[in-house]
């Protein structure tokens, strides 16, 4: 990623996604949204406050919510189909320890766990 580019995504992190990215995701994903609040650490009180009064995410939840996009976009190219990805990302896993790859995605350690899992993936395929 050019350092321009990665500058603008840090600049929106840090400013904070809308809170309508989350349920975008959650629709992406074909999840509750209170899937992906386990996953961001904010309760349904607190999204639905961010909502009335049309608040940004704080930085640490659009963190964690730009590395769920990050992930489900690599499993999409991965698998070659959003539903693919969607439903690999809410499956546990016994490469991962038999966690759920989403449910991994609250910390750093979790995510590089889960795009380690996902390249050995897309390079064991033979075409």
């Amino acid at each position: 990623m050019p350092n321009s580019v990665a500058g603008d995504v840090i600049g929106t992190i840090r400013k904070g996604f809308p809170a309508g990215k989350l349920d975008q995701m959650a629709e992406l994903l074909n999840v509750d949204r209170t899937v992906l609040l386990d996953v961001l650490g904010i309760s349904e009180r607190t999204i639905q406050r961010r909502h009335s009064v049309a608040a940004p995410l704080s930085p640490v939840a659009s963190d964690r919510l730009s590395r769920i996009d990050r992930i489900f976009s690599l499993a999409v190219e991965v698998f070659g189909d959003q539903d693919k990805a969607a439903q690999w990302l809410k499956r546990p896993s016994r490469a991962l320890g038999n966690e759920v790859p989403l449910q991994l995605l609250d910390t750093d350690a979790g995510t590089q766990q889960v795009e380690r899992e996902l390249r050995q993936i897309e390079h064991s395929f033979v075409f």
